[in-house]
């Protein structure tokens, strides 16, 4: 199947045991293979809360998908990791500190 930026952008994710985590947001290539590298997933409220994810009032929680979790693309993206298993890409606290 091949498949445009625009078709994949707001399809849900869905993790591994079942639950819808958000929507695709973003695709990251590999400029030297020209291969999707990753993708930025906008997370559900609920979801963003339960990993802990950096979110405001105006801002949705994000979260960068290496394509290695990515089991399958069809009318969703589905994982093949669980929830909770997405902690492990978060970026850690002093990633996301701004730099002074």
């Amino acid at each position: 199947m091949r498949l445009s930026d625009e078709n994949l952008r707001g399809r849900t994710v869905i993790a591994s045991d079942g639950l819808a985590i958000g929507e695709v947001a973003v695709l990251f290539l590999d400029s030297d293979a020209w291969r999707v590298e990753s993708l930025q997933v906008k997370l559900r409220k609920d979801v963003a809360d339960r990993l802990g994810a950096g979110r405001s009032m105006f801002h949705a929680g994000a979260v960068e998908i290496p394509i290695r979790m990515v089991q399958s693309v069809g009318d969703a993206v589905v994982l093949s990791v669980a929830v909770d298993d997405l902690r492990q890409v978060l970026p850690s606290a002093s990633e996301s500190a701004p730099a002074h």
